[in-house]
């Protein structure tokens, strides 16, 4: 390391420390990040802590059905137990996913021979951007599965020296199985291990990990849908590809959206530009499990973007730590100015990624957000309370904040299922006809272009919509939601 690098090292990982810490007082305090997706997870937290593990799909009140597995919502209801409420377990559970996955990184780098500076700023700089804190304080299950996923990477690194072992292997497929069970894209995770065996000759090796790790995670799934008395399997089934199809995934439209989605942020370009020069620098240096890495993640997050309404600030963070893991250890091999130039880039992007965060929680700070936060709280339970009776909420998040039970567990999982099942979403359309419901609170207008098209194509279905406006007035907005009551 140059005499240079080791003090701004230094400072960039104590500059992303600070702001990172500074930027979870205020998220914590204002609940600025839990969105619906966060709703999502801590229903199915609260379900599973009052002993409901994965609702049926209908039961003629509630209506389930939910992609997520479970590793999360259950570590969540797990903390319930000791006391805490369901938002401070859900929020503390994904913040230690953060902090785990910052050591698995640091700890893959460590084991493909990256030096303990270096390794320390690639593990800073992959948890150092906006869209990374945002999900982390967002209640998501994506930093602690990828914690699993590199950690099972890291046990096995280095494939093209280190001997085979039985022991490391089941070790690796123990973390993989955990990983998949947390969020199931984390196949890339298992596949890159593979590949990379399979590429260096050890064809027994890659057997077993692929072996164990399906194998095993055929089995929990199996003990996952009789624990749940068939309704796991059942919702996965229903809420399958997540609205994506075949013609989806290989329409040109499709095929270019992640890199659309990608070019919207500054920071992401970049690091996506030098993935794609160290994938080049890689190969040459006989490297094989971190390009393989970085193809896999990005492979499987392509998939994800191919589902209507998916957003990119959580679901890039695979592929994007796979970027920062390829170039770190990339820039380790080399010498020169090559090295030279490598470690200022990693060093610019923790800057650049910190300095990010640190104008969004001045912005926020400014403007009062934690305080008017506060004050928008409490008038959404006011308005809550005004409905005096039951009602039907977009976000599972609004419901759950008042202490009841979502009627909707995922608005976009019950698209998803109304499309395999008409049913169920001619129940709900109906019984909004008939204004069973006092309120119903969305997140979108549904009378203007970019509402209708929400309804048509992301959450709940185009009859629901259609029925909400036919039978239910616009009455106010408190906090960001729409509340709408049913006509007289």
């Amino acid at each position: 390391m140059n005499r240079w690098s080791n003090p701004l090292i230094v400072c960039a990982v104590l500059v992303t420390a600070v702001v990172l810490a500074a930027d979870a007082v205020v998220s914590i305090a204002s609940g600025l990040y839990l969105n619906l997706g966060s709703g999502v997870w801590l229903a199915l937290a609260k379900d599973t802590f009052e002993g409901v593990f994965y609702r049926p799909l209908w039961n003629g009140v509630e209506y389930g059905g939910t992609r997520y597995f479970p590793v999360l919502f259950v570590a969540i209801a797990t903390l319930m137990r000791a006391g805490i409420s369901v938002v401070a377990a859900g929020v503390t559970v994904s913040m230690l996913g953060l902090a785990a996955m910052a050591a698995a990184v640091f700890m893959l780098l460590k084991r493909l021979s990256v030096p303990s500076p270096l390794a320390t700023l690639g593990a800073a700089l992959a948890t150092s951007p906006y869209f990374v804190h945002q999900t982390a304080f967002a209640v998501r299950c994506e930093p602690i599965a990828a914690a699993l996923a590199i950690s099972g990477l890291a046990v096995l690194a280095r494939v093209e020296k280190r001997p085979d072992s039985i022991p490391r292997e089941l070790l690796a497929a123990v973390l993989f199985i955990g990983a998949f069970l947390t969020k199931i894209t984390c196949v890339y995770a298992p596949a890159a291990v593979t590949l990379a065996l399979l590429f260096t000759g050890r064809r027994g090796a890659a057997v077993r990990v692929a072996g164990m790790t399906a194998g095993g995670a055929a089995l929990l799934l199996v003990l996952i849908n009789l624990t749940s008395g068939g309704r796991a399997l059942a919702s996965f089934r229903a809420c399958a590809l997540a609205g994506s199809s075949f013609s989806s995934l290989v329409s040109p439209v499709t095929v270019l959206r992640p890199l659309e989605l990608i070019a919207t942020s500054h920071l992401l370009t970049v690091v996506f530009l030098l993935a794609a020069l160290a994938l080049v620098l890689g190969w040459r240096a006989r490297m094989s499990l971190p390009p393989l890495y970085l193809l896999s993640a990005a492979a499987i997050t392509g998939v994800i973007f191919t589902s209507p309404g998916t957003i990119l600030t959580s679901h890039i963070l695979d592929a994007y730590v796979a970027a920062i893991v390829l170039v770190t250890a990339v820039t380790a091999v080399q010498s020169g100015r090559l090295r030279q130039a490598g470690q200022a880039a990693l060093i610019t992007l923790t800057f650049w990624a910190a300095m990010q965060n640190v104008v969004i929680v001045g912005k926020l700070t400014m403007r009062g957000v934690v305080g008017k936060s506060v004050v928008a709280h409490r008038e959404l339970l006011v308005a809550l309370n005004e409905c005096e009776g039951s009602i039907v909420s977009e976000s599972p998040l609004i419901p759950v904040f008042a202490g009841q039970r979502p009627v909707v567990l995922d608005p976009f999982a019950f698209r998803v299922v109304a499309m395999n099942r008409p049913d169920i979403g001619n129940d709900l359309t109906e019984r909004l006809r008939r204004r069973e419901f006092r309120c119903v609170v969305l997140e979108q207008d549904p009378a203007i272009p970019g509402g209708h098209a929400w309804y048509s194509n992301v959450n709940l279905t185009e009859s629901v919509r259609d029925a909400i406006l036919e039978s239910y007035r616009y009455d106010r907005t408190v906090a960001g939601e729409r509340f709408y009551r049913a006509l007289q």
